[in-house]
């Protein structure tokens, strides 16, 4: 179910990136992005715990409702976890779907924005030190995200730089022990609306 679920969305990205001049002329648009996570476990269990970075990215459809207002949704390849003390490191690999209302400023010129939304995160892959733990996590992970950003014009292309701060809802772990594991997140991402 989830492998379906997972290639359903990956050929949706593929066709619009493919027909791409079509969703122009309807208002829709796309892009490409690139950026860097902070992220870190939020645990009652866990003691010293500290953040992880790591490198992101994805592809983006942005849909106008109003002349300021947009609905955009992103595929994302988002690295997670956390270095708990000084030698052992969760790393959690999701696919990242948020689905975000977009509010621009200024109708000319240079647009900062503000965003908030749900994101759904699909495990691809999580381990402790090397060791494989997937069947020990959540295979989704519900988030609410909020941020902000400019968009600009560079070399005749739009361009945007953002921040985003992703706040894990539920726990990241299966068992009863852990329920209070939850992701937090800091991304910084920059792309280009093709």
């Amino acid at each position: 179910m989830k492998r379906n679920i997972f290639i359903s969305v990956m050929l949706t990205m593929l066709i619009v990136l493919i027909f791409g001049t079509a969703f122009g002329q309807l208002g829709i648009r796309k892009g490409i992005k690139g950026g860097y996570n902070w992220a870190k476990l939020s645990s009652d269990s866990l003691n010293n715990i500290h953040s992880i970075k790591s490198l992101t990215g994805g592809i983006s459809l942005e849909f106008n409702i109003l002349n300021l207002l947009s609905l955009q949704t992103d595929v994302l390849y988002s690295p997670r976890g956390s270095l708990v003390g000084n030698n052992v490191e969760i790393k959690l690999k999701y696919l990242s779907i948020p689905v975000i209302l977009k509010r621009k400023f200024f109708p000319v010129g240079i647009h900062p924005y503000l965003l908030i939304g749900p994101e759904i995160n699909f495990l691809l892959s999580a381990s402790r030190d090397g060791a494989d733990i997937k069947n020990m996590v959540n295979q989704e992970d519900f988030a609410l995200v909020t941020g902000g950003g400019v968009e600009f014009s560079f070399l005749g292309k739009g361009a945007y730089i953002e921040g985003r701060y992703s706040y894990g809802l539920n726990s990241i772990y299966s068992d009863a022990v852990s329920q209070n594991s939850k992701n937090r997140v800091y991304q910084i991402f920059g792309g280009f609306l093709l």
